[in-house]
């Protein structure tokens, strides 16, 4: 789930093409290339929450992850509230097990753009596996800082009608190459959602965005904030989690 566990599912060949060349810079195709080749995983294993705000009111939802490529995931939540509900994630389709109601249910259609678990996260985000590459055309507009650390402006405009957002505007760490904050914009020009990241880990030899914060801007008073702790990468996991039967035991 590309947003939920960790925005970090792009694989791949590049397409992307350069508007403007800053010195000292990668085209930004190269810098798509280092971002892909920094959060590429064949596995990951982690345990996280999501800490969902909605005015005063603070809904902290906790789980475990798998994930195995882009296309397979597998999350379990564990707050009392959730405990036992569980989401199977296979290329582009998605359920969801209510053990209470020992029922399963496909979400797709409209219900892709809901809030996953009432957060700013939809469940369309957290679909998301193909690479940027694939999906936007990419240009270099710039340099800035972003908590004290040198970093690349990146626009990214929709080329392939499975995008969900028209435009994206990325802040990439210009030394680790990991997204520091990213705007999403519809067709419209509007702003629709933002997400920053609060901390940054090195994981091995590689770097990972393990809290980010993600804002809806068609909501009024609300943010979620997602952190990943005891990230594993690339360990063994038994490719039969990723079936409707363990989805249902």
């Amino acid at each position: 789930m590309k947003r939920l566990i960790a925005t970090m599912c792009m694989m791949g060949s590049l397409w992307a093409t350069e508007a403007q060349t800053i010195a000292g810079a990668p085209g930004a195709s190269e810098l798509l290339a280092r971002i892909d080749a920094n959060q590429a995983f064949k596995t990951i294993e982690y345990t996280g929450r999501m800490e969902i705000r909605l005015g005063k009111e603070l809904r902290v939802k906790s789980m475990k992850v798998w994930a195995m490529g882009s296309d397979r995931a597998f999350v379990e939540f564990t707050n009392p509230e959730d405990a036992g509900t569980r989401m199977l994630k296979l290329d582009k389709n998605l359920w969801i097990y209510f053990p209470k109601e020992q029922d399963t249910v496909p979400i797709s259609g409209h219900l892709l753009k809901d809030g996953m678990m009432g957060s700013d996260v939809s469940y369309e985000d957290a679909l998301e596996s193909d690479q940027l590459s694939s999906m936007y055309t990419a240009s270099l507009t710039g340099e800035t800082m972003a908590d004290g650390r040198r970093a690349y402006v990146v626009e990214l405009k929709a080329k392939s009608p499975r995008a969900k957002y028209d435009r994206r505007v990325l802040t990439v760490d210009a030394e680790r190459f990991v997204v520091l904050s990213e705007e999403m914009f519809a067709r419209s020009g509007r702003l629709l959602k933002s997400m920053v990241a609060k901390e940054v880990k090195r994981i091995g030899d590689r770097w990972y965005a393990t809290t980010v914060v993600m804002v809806d801007k068609l909501r009024k008073d609300s943010s979620t904030t997602m952190v990943m702790e005891s990230l594993k990468l690339d360990v063994v996991i038994d490719p039969g989690l990723f079936t409707r039967a363990a989805l249902e035991r």
